[in-house]
């Protein structure tokens, strides 16, 4: 019977001929520099595939509007079975969807993947890491609690201050003039079907694009890129079933990292939105935290505009910053020192942001952090009347 319905399929479908196709592909070899490094990418995918179930389960239980949603989400946390767990396996997992998205495109980077032939498919990773943000700053509202609904509004109002066409973009975004039940519904359509429907598009051409030109070696690129042949000879293996079980076993590692965070810290629900009612320390989330913490040192209409303008040099970056055929990390020292600065300077930002306006004991001594991030140390006596 089954044979039957095979050759059936075979005459119409070819199904012979796609099963060798895709058998040739899958056991490509890879150069022999490929490790763990090179397993980020399946974690990402398979994180991205989890993100979309947990997120179509929350979808049964949650109203996108500003009256109910609050109420549904803590109908999710607290009566819903098992949905205090579906909630934290989504937001964790979004969190380290940005951290190994971040973490890929530094691998990518370190090891010249961006280069010729392979720039369109580093322009591709570049929008996915925009997608990757777009949902983590659309889905930050829809609990509407005090803290995502005043991040939402100090992210709009920040976005008004650019030059010309600052206030349209903020105003398109909201619906309104404020932040309202309009800008919910907006957010809610943007990360459950727009960037959905991105994401979708942009992860198969990016994933095409890999098992079709293969992993950058670590050859110049003015040089023909090794065969097959070459590949084994140098110590390759095949991407399966060797490499696919090293992917398994670092997405086996991770999906359980996933779970421990969900079980063990499941993520809080603040008080009801209130429009009337600025609550002090307002922060937007980890991965915006530079961008947050720039606007405090730069004019606002310059601070936000850094962030589309990083995306920029990115995607430029094979074409017009760093031209050279090196692909080895130990033949690009300046790119290299360059961009380690760069990453030097974010992380900076994002810990300034992070102590910013707060107070902190460290190492028996109390210091109270201003809005830039200076550390001043608090007197006994200021620390009782604080």
């Amino acid at each position: 019977m089954f044979s039957r319905i095979r050759g059936w399929l075979d005459e119409r479908l070819d199904v012979e001929g796609a099963l060798a196709l895709l058998d040739r592909n899958l056991r490509k070899r890879l150069p022999s520099h490929v490790n763990w490094l090179f397993t980020i990418g399946a974690v990402l995918t398979a994180l991205l595939i989890l993100q979309a179930l947990t997120g179509v389960l929350l979808m049964v239980y949650y109203k996108p509007s500003a009256a109910a949603a609050h109420a549904s989400v803590e109908s999710i946390a607290y009566d819903i079975t098992a949905g205090w767990f579906v909630r934290g396996l989504h937001n964790w997992g979004s969190h380290l969807i940005v951290l190994l998205a971040c973490l890929h495109m530094l691998r990518v980077f370190l090891y010249g993947g961006y280069k010729k032939p392979r720039e369109l498919n580093w322009v591709v990773g570049v929008l996915l890491l925009a997608v990757i943000v777009g949902f983590g700053f659309t889905g930050y509202l829809l609990p509407w609690d005090q803290v995502s609904y005043w991040g939402t509004v100090v992210a709009t109002e920040a976005l008004a201050s650019i030059p010309v066409l600052g206030p349209f973009i903020s105003e398109f975004m909201m619906g309104a003039a404020e932040v309202s039940d309009a800008t919910l519904g907006r957010f809610y359509v943007l990360h459950v079907i727009l960037l959905p429907a991105a994401l979708a598009v942009l992860m198969g051409l990016h994933l095409f694009l890999i098992r079709y030109q293969g992993i950058s070696p670590l050859s110049r690129t003015d040089e023909p890129e090794p065969g097959p042949e070459q590949l084994a000879a140098a110590g390759g293996k095949p991407f399966f079933p060797n490499h696919t079980l090293v992917d398994l076993a670092a997405c086996y590692i991770v999906v359980g990292l996933l779970v421990t965070l969900a079980l063990l810290a499941p993520p809080g629900l603040g008080e009801p939105a209130d429009p009337l009612t600025t609550p002090p320390g307002i922060k937007p989330e980890w991965y915006l935290l530079p961008a947050y913490q720039l606007l405090k040192y730069v004019p606002e209409a310059v601070g936000v505009q850094a962030p589309p303008l990083f995306l920029l040099a990115l995607i430029l970056l094979p074409f017009l910053l760093d031209r050279s055929p090196e692909r080895h990390p130990a033949r690009r020292p300046r790119v290299l020192a360059a961009a380690g600065l760069v990453l030097v300077i974010i992380l900076a930002l994002g810990l300034l942001g992070h102590f910013a306006d707060t107070r902190r004991t460290i190492m028996g001594k109390t210091y109270q952090f201003d809005i830039l991030g200076r550390p001043a140390q608090v007197a006994p006596a200021d620390e009782v009347s604080g």
